[in-house]
């Protein structure tokens, strides 16, 4: 690869929710590019199987098998990352459960459990990893994994993942004013139905042509389309947008 095809090497990128999915293709897409990857999720199998593979573009990434909803758990792993690598350079909030609940019917358990793994997780991961890039570096990106039903409701989702994906996104626009003269740049991408196995999740595995019309551009996202963007936002090109939540949704919302 030419050098502009390797923004990130040795650069130290930490993905939650890495094993499968958009996240896999993420953690890939920066390993392709010269990161060292620090890939975490809560399934041992497939975050080893994940692992495997990302090692095939990126031989010095790890894995981190940790419950990001508990602060105990995070803070062990944080700490693992910096004593294996010193400290993070990118840190993507990826990891996220979607349910299709209609509301009545939410449980108080099951809204809990939505917000704890789509919200409180991605808080207990950011506040330890920032501190980090405020100790060891002054700089750093975070890009938080929002979707567009967190701007606009959800047409298959139900109203938990919705408001914790509308919380990401003022997440990070707080955290953008916060740290920002710490030389931190916070941003959120929002995508619109991906082809992934969320789809099966919300039982709409069947309905993909129907979600694809919902688009100007009549297609589900890939997670590579995904994976770009966030590459996007993370790369030092990027530098002077902070606070910003781009929308991979095929047109269907223009804002």
């Amino acid at each position: 690869m030419d050098s502009q095809c390797r923004r990130f090497e040795n650069k130290v990128v930490f993905v939650t929710g890495a094993a499968k999915g958009i996240g896999f293709a993420i953690a890939t897409a920066f390993a392709k590019e010269g990161a060292i990857l620090a890939v975490n999720d809560i399934s041992e199998e497939n975050l080893r199987n994940a692992l495997s593979m990302i090692r095939q573009y990126s031989p010095s990434s790890v894995s981190y098998r940790a419950d990001i909803t508990k602060s105990n758990e995070v803070a062990k792993m944080v700490d693992k990352i910096e004593k294996d690598f010193q400290s993070i350079d990118i840190l993507i909030n990826n990891a996220g459960i979607a349910l299709p609940t209609g509301f009545l019917n939410i449980s108080e358990q099951e809204w809990d459990r939505v917000m704890s793994v789509n919200l409180k997780g991605a808080f207990l991961v950011s506040q330890r990893v920032i501190s980090l890039m405020i100790r060891t570096k002054r700089k750093g990106k975070v890009v938080m994994m929002g979707s567009l039903s967190g701007k606009m409701g959800g047409v298959a989702t139900g109203m938990h993942y919705s408001v914790s994906k509308g919380g990401l996104i003022v997440m990070a626009r707080q955290m953008a004013r916060e740290f920002a003269s710490s030389g931190i740049n916070v941003n959120a991408v929002a995508p619109s139905f991906a082809d992934t196995d969320m789809l099966k999740d919300l039982k709409l595995e069947t309905k993909k042509d129907e979600l694809a019309k919902m688009n100007v551009i009549p297609r589900l996202a890939t997670p590579d389309d995904i994976a770009n963007a966030v590459l996007f936002l993370s790369a030092d090109g990027s530098s002077f947008i902070t606070g910003e939540t781009i929308n991979v949704a095929g047109g269907r919302l223009m804002d």
